[in-house]
């Protein structure tokens, strides 16, 4: 009876997290940028997950800063957080997109 309890709370405790890691595509905040880029990012407690154009969402990890909330990665996407607006860059551009927030509808 312990043994089917055990297995029984294990499979909930893994349905229950998985349902929390996956973040739905039409959440979060929406900005579009000066060149095009449109963002999707959904800020968490010291991370955030940055969906580019409707693609899959890329988690970038919370770095210090003294100027903003800035998010990273290790191929080099960076995103910062200046209040409503964000800067946005990659790893293959030299300059940053500044985006700004949109109100998409559902």
């Amino acid at each position: 009876m312990n043994k089917l309890m055990t297995i029984a709370t294990g499979a909930l405790t893994a349905v229950a997290l998985a349902a929390c890691s996956s973040v739905p595509e039409r959440t979060g905040s929406f900005y579009e940028c000066d060149r095009g880029t449109k963002l999707n990012v959904n800020y968490l407690k010291d991370s955030a997950l940055v969906r580019v154009n409707g693609k899959r969402a890329i988690p970038l990890r919370q770095v210090a800063s003294n100027r903003g909330t800035v998010y990273e990665n290790h191929n080099g996407l960076r995103l910062e957080r200046h209040g409503n607006s964000v800067t946005w860059n990659t790893a293959a551009r030299s300059a940053a997109e500044t985006c700004r927030t949109v109100i998409t509808p559902f």
